[in-house]
C-alpha cells in the first residue's frame, strides 16, 4: 500500500521501530521500520510524506531494497504549498 500525506500531518516514527535508514538518490533519508504486521518505508519529498507498507507475510518477496528502488523512481515537479 502507498500512503501520501502532507508533512504537517505526517506519520510518527518511533525510534524502537526503526530497522534501517537508507539514503535515496536525491540525498534524502528513507526510514525502514517494522511494526505489528507490516514493514514500512517512510520518506519525505516536497512537503509530502510517503509511506510504503508491505504485509510481513510477503516481506520475503518485497524487500526493503525494492521499496527504496520504487522511492528512487518517483520523479515529478510539484507546486504543493503548506
Amino acid at each position: 500500500m502507498i500512503n501520501v500525506r502532507p508533512v504537517k500531518d505526517k506519520f510518527k516514527i518511533k525510534d524502537r521501530e526503526v530497522v534501517k535508514v537508507y539514503k535515496l538518490l536525491n540525498g534524502k533519508d528513507a526510514t525502514f521500520i517494522s511494526i505489528s504486521g507490516a514493514n514500512l518505508l517512510v520518506f519525505e519529498r516536497d512537503n509530502l510524506q510517503y509511506r510504503f507498507s508491505v504485509d510481513k507475510r510477503i516481506s520475503d518477496k518485497i524487500t526493503p531494497e525494492m521499496l527504496v528502488g520504487i522511492a528512487n523512481s518517483i520523479d515529478y515537479t510539484t507546486e504543493i504549498k503548506d
